[in-house]
């Protein structure tokens, strides 16, 4: 197969784009919006909808193949880059990338990633969006050139092995705290609620949030559902109690103790600034937790945004799991690779991304996931919890039927 190809056209994510740092600070609710000044560069306001690129590569068997130019719902902040200027990203698509694919040999996803990844236009790298659409249409071009699913080329280059069953799906309930919790009880979802954390008023409903979501699950789950609960703070907690660790770790109980007997995961509830001090900062907290009795499990997400912030988080010990955040790694070969270093290092890896992805993204995400096997998956993209759950549970269930009997796993 060749490529003859490349077109590019603007469109939208999943969700909305999304200024933390102005809503964290207090700007005034107005409905789903807020008002106020976006504090975030980037922002135009404080909630805005987000826009993608969509690539399509043309094969000369007249196939199409697509990758989505993906961003995240917090975008700009914790060191990402800055918004992609959609007229560039297509610009750039639909000229030298283009050029370049039409000389590509289909031989090897690994080699041509890199090469996408390490290359630089009018001397700046290209943005992490148009490498995350561009890395999927190359997986996608070298699984159909072999016949094979994206999964087992993954396994295969990178020589991982291939998940038998669907993995662990982390169900993200938004701002629904409460109809959204009831799906994922009944759908017996592993990991929950992921609630969008992201105003300081939820910091006090958060402790007995968490006692009704333990007692609903008692109410109306199957016997023997077991869920982790899962809070994203997005380092709110930094807004209450600064650095004050004493603090920290008795706001943190009091949700663990209210959660009942289920197992409880925080992601980011302190939030530095900057990369090394939050490293600092997130050990410092585990530390504390652990001295106290605690069997909180803390998440690393913001200031871990390259697959090198990962090695780094990775090597300082300084948390239980990373999210790999596939759209802020760029390349999913940088996913592959920041999985493959979290799980050498003895860090659970949380495969995620955003509520602001496409089908598209989401769909190559699903085989990601069968190759690396994370802790927990997210379901993407929306708030919506059913939609994100049922495009990547599907597309794993397809795909493993798919390439089972190939591989000699079980049905």
């Amino acid at each position: 197969m060749k490529i003859s190809g490349l077109m590019a056209t603007e469109g939208i994510g999943g969700y909305y784009w999304r200024d933390q740092e102005a809503i964290a600070r207090g700007a005034e609710r107005d409905g789903f919006l807020y008002r106020g000044t976006p504090l975030t560069p980037g922002f135009t306001s404080i909630i805005q909808v987000s826009s993608t690129v969509l690539l399509t590569a043309q094969a000369d068997d007249g196939r199409e193949i697509h990758g989505d130019c993906a961003t995240v719902n917090h975008a700009f902040r914790s060191g990402r880059q800055q918004a992609p200027i959609a007229a560039e990203l297509i610009a750039q698509a639909e000229g030298p990338l283009s050029a370049w694919l039409r000389r590509w040999d289909i031989s090897s996803f690994r080699a041509a990633a890199r090469q996408i990844d390490e290359m630089s236009i009018d001397g700046h790298r290209l943005h992490m969006a148009l490498r995350y659409g561009m890395s999927q249409i190359l997986l996608q071009c070298v699984a159909a050139d072999r016949r094979l699913t994206m999964a087992e080329v993954l396994a295969a280059e990178y020589g991982l092995a291939l998940a038998s069953k669907p993995c662990d799906l982390l169900g993200s309930c938004g701002g629904n705290w409460y109809e959204n919790i009831d799906k994922a009880i009944l759908r017996e979802l592993p990991y929950f609620p992921q609630t969008a954390m992201v105003r300081l008023d939820q910091l006090d409903a958060l402790p007995e949030y968490a006692g009704w979501i333990s007692k609903r699950v008692q109410e109306i789950g199957a016997p023997g559902f077991f869920p982790t609960l899962h809070y994203d703070l997005h380092g709110l907690l930094s807004e209450r109690v600064g650095e004050d660790l004493d603090a920290a770790v008795s706001y943190l109980k009091r949700v663990e103790d209210a959660s009942g007997p289920y197992p409880v995961l925080f992601e980011d509830p302190l939030d530095a600034g900057a990369r090394e001090p939050q490293v600092r900062l997130m050990g410092r907290l585990r530390d504390a937790l652990q001295r106290s009795g605690s069997r909180i499990r803390l998440i690393a997400d913001e200031w871990c945004n390259t697959r090198e912030d990962v090695a780094y988080f990775v090597e300082e010990g300084c948390c239980d799991l990373i999210q790999i955040k596939m759209p802020d790694l760029g390349g999913v070969d940088n996913t592959v690779e920041a999985c493959m270093s979290c799980k050498d290092g003895g860090v659970g890896v949380y495969l995620g991304g955003s509520c602001n992805e496409t089908d598209i993204s989401a769909r190559v995400a699903a085989h990601v996931a069968l190759a690396v096997q994370p802790v927990e998956f997210l379901g993407k993209p929306g708030l919506g919890l059913d939609e994100g759950v049922m495009i990547v549970t599907n597309e794993m269930a397809r795909t493993i039927r798919s390439y089972s009997e190939r591989q000699g796993l079980a049905p």
